[in-house]
Order: C-alpha cells, then sequence, then structure tokens
C-alpha cells in the first residue's frame, strides 16, 4: 500500500510520523522522497538565461549553428523538460517499429526542484557532449567582479 503525503505545515508532521512508525514496527520497508512545491525563482529562471543559454549560443555559433536564445531554450525542453512516450507497432511484414516521441512541457509551472533538476541535466549535458563550462550561480553578490 502506498500513500502521499502533502505537507504544508509543521502540525501536519505528527500523522506522518505516526503512520510510518506503525509501518516500521511491522517490518515493512519505506521510501520517503522529499520534494518542494516551491515555484520555481527568478534566481533560477535569470541563471538559466543570462548565464546558461548564452555560454552554450556561444558554443553552437563556433560550431556554425546560428540559434537564438528562444530556440535553444526550445531544444532543451524538448531533450530534457518533456513528456517522453513510446510507440511500437509491427508492420505488415512483421517487422517490429518503435518510436519515441518527445513533447517539450513548458516550465511556467515548475517546482524550484524540478527547475534544479532541469539546470542540472543541461550542464551535464553541455559538459560532456559539447565541453562547454558553465559556472554555479553566484550566491553573494559582493563576489561578483564589477
Amino acid at each position: 500500500m502506498s500513500k502521499i503525503y502533502e505537507i504544508a505545515c509543521q502540525k501536519e508532521i505528527m500523522p506522518l510520523y505516526v503512520d510510518l512508525k506503525k509501518a516500521l514496527e511491522k517490518g515493512r520497508l519505506l521510501t520517503v522522497e522529499v520534494k518542494s512545491k516551491a515555484s520555481k525563482t527568478k534566481e533560477q529562471l535569470g541563471y538559466y538565461w543570462d548565464v546558461v543559454l548564452p555560454r552554450l549560443q556561444q558554443r553552437m555559433r563556433e560550431d556554425g549553428n546560428e540559434l537564438s536564445l528562444a530556440q535553444i531554450n526550445q531544444m532543451l525542453n524538448e531533450r530534457f523538460f518533456c513528456v517522453t512516450k513510446t510507440v511500437d507497432w509491427k508492420d505488415p511484414q512483421g517487422v517490429q517499429h518503435v518510436h519515441v516521441i518527445r513533447t517539450a512541457k513548458s516550465k511556467s509551472g515548475a517546482s524550484k526542484d524540478q527547475m534544479a533538476e532541469f539546470l542540472d541535466s543541461v550542464i551535464r549535458w553541455a559538459a560532456t557532449d559539447l565541453n562547454v563550462f558553465i559556472p554555479e550561480p553566484v550566491k553573494d553578490l559582493s563576489q561578483v567582479p564589477f
């Protein structure tokens, strides 16, 4: 049996604690996943549009690909922020065909955690596939050279 708890305040923790304690006493295996429902932040979006995308655009220009930031964003959404569906069928000759369909999702409703996961995927891909270094976001503005 699987239960999902959404906790918005401290007083909602006690019922969860009681259920978890009972399950552990019965020897059940528990998996606890902590996710934030907080919406993506302006800082995440600023970092993405002002640091990540321009670095990728610069690399793509060096490779002869003139893409706008919006086009690169769409490409990254289709690759890393999408719904993936696999369709397979057999043709009349009995040959098996498999097609993967990726549909980009909008980041407009993304949570802070989803955006962080997206950024991590993009940065990892940029480093391994394009050999592009993307610096970490600056948390303390006093560290920014002017």
